[in-house]
């Protein structure tokens, strides 16, 4: 029987505070309440599939880094940590998502693939346009491929039967990491650090784990799997119940929408009721 384990983690500083407040939030406060959120509906959800869930509030992969782009590394933490060598899949998700299904992800990962995810341009919004920025706006799709080509990383169209994009990004807020594929990023993944530092610097967008994760996987020619929409979605829709009906993970990405994460929580909006909040360890 296969053995698959959940990550996530949520790590809140002074860094994190000096972007400002959200919506009259303290940003710090808003993300760890989300995170408490997220923790409680990955840890029930674990339960339910058999897997085991991992939580930590604590820098370990990027021990020593300050900067809050740096923090973002640390869910390569499932590909170099050790403990995690004894799961056949490992599902990193992130911190501002809320299961809303009962149907295992480990059941929709059973291609042979090494990575399975939700493509950026994948995950379509009502007005057709997704978050593939750089298909509407030539100054972005330049700046990523100067960014690629610093780092002799392939420019790679996303071509159908995924959605046609000028380049194939990974939504990393929900991996799911087969054992093969974890370790051969560890030997084979350049340094996250010349990606995250190197210059000259890009926005953040370009700066952070996402392209670098896609370009690695698109460099060393890794077998990606496309999971839909449902796996990642976010709250783009007409209506919040259409969002619910459809959804199952449900992404609240950027700052705002972090806010409606805590409304959903607290006024119990999904298909699967929320648990109650608990005392639980900490991974260092």
């Amino acid at each position: 029987m296969a053995k698959n384990a959940i990550f996530q983690y949520m790590i809140t500083s002074d860094v994190v505070d000096a972007r400002g407040d959200i919506l009259g939030w303290n940003r710090s406060e808003l993300y760890q309440a989300c995170a408490s959120f997220s923790r409680t509906s990955f840890e029930n959800y674990a339960k339910k599939i058999g897997a085991d869930h991992h939580y930590s509030d604590k820098r370990v992969f990027t021990k020593g880094h300050g900067c809050s782009t740096s923090l973002l590394y640390e869910c390569l933490r499932v590909i170099h940590d050790p403990m995690f060598d004894e799961y056949d899949k490992v599902l990193f998700a992130d911190t501002d998502i809320i299961v809303n299904t009962e149907e295992n992800i480990f059941d929709m990962c059973n291609e042979g693939a090494e990575v399975y995810g939700v493509l950026e341009s994948d995950i379509k919004t009502p007005h057709g346009g997704g978050y593939n920025s750089w298909d509407y706006k030539k100054s972005t799709y330049d700046d990523f491929c100067s960014k690629f080509n610093m780092h002799n990383c392939p420019i790679l169209p996303t071509l159908p039967p995924s959605r046609p994009s000028k380049l194939t990004i990974l939504n990393t807020g929900v991996v799911v990491w087969s054992k093969e594929g974890r370790l051969r990023a560890r030997e084979e993944f350049d340094s996250w650090e010349d990606w995250c530092y190197s210059k000259p610097s890009f926005h953040m967008s370009i700066m952070n784990d996402q392209p670098y994760i896609s370009a690695q996987l698109g460099k060393h020619e890794f077998d990606l799997e496309c999971l839909g929409q449902e796996w990642n979605d976010s709250p783009h829709y007409k209506t919040e119940d259409e969002f619910f009906e459809k959804a199952n993970f449900c992404h609240y990405t950027g700052g705002e929408w972090k806010v409606d994460m805590v409304r959903h929580w607290n006024n119990n909006l999904y298909k699967i009721p929320p648990p109650k909040l608990w005392e639980r360890s900490i991974l260092p």
